[in-house]
């Protein structure tokens, strides 16, 4: 898929809310793909401005380039979904928090938009990763090093809060997981290291990631089978979904990626086309699919016209205007929020460019 790190968050489109009116959808977790997807992208911006040695690595310019790409069409959606929660009488006192991504760093997150916990996950990722490698970098003046242990701090870490969760006595219940693990930042950082650690084997150890093109595929199906398998046999739940399961399908994802990165298109074909149109708009996909599509527009819609009208069938025609509604929505939304905001990353790159190309010149 072409583009930035999150045009795979199509993946997480329509199968995260599986229970909208028991349509059928895929089984396997978007949100864990597109963390390790993520990470694996960042991981390889992060490592060609470590390999350059001919500059400091900028760590403001690329927040720059993740921000202008990730928050305005963001804001814009955050904005018109509280402006619509608040004509209601319905905005949480919490709202604020979501402008600065802290509604869910430790603790479950809230009803609002709930959209926002794996975007807060996202960019709190983009600071503190960043941060803690120049530090590492600067303490042991070891690229490499730096990064594999930054890597695996980032591993360690969310496994020590989940324990730590368990241990102040939040359940392992399907609800209770999904609030207290699955959709809490501190618990979640290891997903997107899981991404980075993929990249740094593909850089410095290439030899094994070429080797593990195929048997990769087979590795990852039987972790798929194990995810799948091992809660039926009745095993330890701490051990499973505290220690076990994060990681599992992490490292599922992370292991096809040595075939998929190997791939080439031969013929760049329309179904191409059509992938890379999707890739660009996904984002756009995302925040508007549930909060303002699903809640604020089609379930109104259905309850108050459709169903009244067409009975069952309503919920059907309901489903086609949300592809419609969806897809229309996100392209205006890329089109006239984050293509204009992207354009501006290479306004403020320009100067640079410009005066490194007088300086240039004048030492001809």
């Amino acid at each position: 898929v072409h583009g930035d790190e999150n045009g795979h968050a199509v993946l997480l489109v329509p199968p995260a809310y599986q229970s909208w009116h028991n349509l059928p959808v895929s089984a396997i977790d978007g949100v864990n793909i597109f963390f390790v997807l993520s990470g694996y992208l960042i991981g390889g911006i992060l490592l060609r401005a470590l390999l350059d040695d001919r500059k400091p690595f900028a760590i403001g310019h690329f927040w720059l380039r993740r921000w202008l790409r990730t928050l305005p069409a963001y804001l814009v959606v955050l904005g018109g979904v509280a402006a619509a929660w608040a004509a209601q009488g319905q905005l949480p006192a919490e709202a604020w928090r979501y402008f600065c991504f802290s509604q869910n760093l430790t603790t479950p997150h809230p009803v609002f938009f709930p959209e926002g916990w794996s975007l807060a996950v996202e960019e709190w990722f983009y600071l503190l990763f960043p941060v803690t490698l120049l530090v590492l970098a600067g303490l042991t003046q070891n690229r490499r090093v730096a990064l594999a242990g930054t890597i695996l701090l980032f591993l360690v870490l969310p496994l020590v809060f989940k324990y730590y969760q368990y241990q102040q006595g939040q359940g392992l219940d399907a609800a209770r997981w999904d609030a207290y693990y699955r959709r809490v930042v501190a618990a979640r950082l290891d997903a997107i290291a899981l991404g980075v650690l993929a990249c740094y084997l593909q850089h410095y150890h290439a030899g094994l990631w070429r080797n593990l093109r195929r048997p990769g595929l087979a590795l990852a199906a039987g972790l798929l089978a194990v995810t799948f398998l091992y809660p039926k046999l009745g095993p330890n739940v701490l051990f499973y979904n505290v220690w076990l399961r994060p990681l599992l399908e992490g490292l599922t994802v992370l292991l096809v990626l040595p075939f998929f990165s190997q791939l080439r298109c031969q013929h760049y074909t329309p179904a191409m086309r059509g992938l890379t149109l999707l890739s660009l708009i996904s984002y756009s996909m995302y925040l508007l699919n549930k909060s303002v599509l699903i809640k604020l527009v089609l379930t109104p819609l259905a309850q108050s016209v459709l169903t009244p009208h067409l009975g069952a069938a309503g919920w059907l025609v309901a489903y086609a205007l949300y592809w419609v509604l969806l897809l229309g929505g996100a392209l205006l939304l890329y089109t006239y929020v984050e293509v204009p905001f992207m354009q501006l990353r290479e306004v403020f790159e320009k100067p640079k460019k410009t005066a490194a190309a007088e300086l240039a010149a004048a030492g001809k």
